[in-house]
């Protein structure tokens, strides 16, 4: 049977080790990879675009010899994997969209990016300072409208149960397309960190059973 290749796509001011908790969670069995979105990698000098990241994917799966993948995304990840998804519908056999709000406002990105420059570049973990404020700004720029009606595959929306927002889109891609909703414990949107293990379980649950908590791996 062929196996889908199963991406995880991280989210704004994140690099791809963001889903090495949750990798080390699935059985290595599974082939899997966390790419860079295209055009958020540090060096990248041409701007993130949504189309040209899910082409990249396209790239990718046909590198990998993969006819199909199951996509997980966290937030800007989310958006990436759901237009996909709507674009090309033989290609995906499952979407996982972690916090991911179909319509982003860019009110509030703004607002994010406000606070971004105001904190102290000690407090940017994993990514420097300037890599988040221009992943933001491309944010800012980017058209992250998303179809949603148009997505074939079974969706899963993942949320925190106390994060407002997130819970108000996992409940509109629940009546818009009907996808599964599941909740993870806690009010901070990056679920991903703060509970990998729950995420891995449901990921492994919804897209294809293969879960393995003793074994570890690092994201391709």
């Amino acid at each position: 049977m062929d196996v889908p290749l199963l991406i995880f796509l991280h989210g704004p001011g994140q690099s791809p080790p963001a889903w090495q908790d949750v990798v080390t969670h699935i059985n290595p069995d599974q082939p899997m990879v966390a790419p860079w979105l295209t055009g958020l990698k540090p060096g990248e000098e041409s701007g993130f675009d949504m189309d040209k990241a899910v082409e990249s994917l396209l790239d990718l799966m046909e590198a990998r010899g993969a006819e199909r993948a199951d996509l997980v995304g966290y937030s800007l990840g989310g958006l990436v994997a759901a237009r996909m998804a709507a674009r090309y519908p033989t290609k995906v056999a499952h979407v996982v969209l972690i916090s991911t709000p179909i319509l982003p406002s860019q009110a509030v990105i703004k607002r994010q990016r406000a606070l971004a420059k105001v904190t102290p570049a000690a407090l940017f973990h994993g990514v420097g300072k300037q890599y988040v404020l221009d992943a933001l700004d491309a944010l800012i720029q980017a058209n992250l409208s998303v179809d949603v009606s148009k997505v074939e595959a079974p969706m899963l929306a993942i949320a925190a149960a106390d994060d407002l927002h997130g819970k108000a889109s996992a409940q509109e891609l629940a009546d818009q397309v009907g996808a599964l909703v599941r909740l993870a414990p806690g009010s901070d949107p990056n679920v991903v960190k703060t509970a990998p293990a729950l995420v891995a379980q449901l990921v492994s649950d919804f897209c294809s059973d293969f879960l393995d908590d003793s074994t570890d791996r690092s994201p391709a």
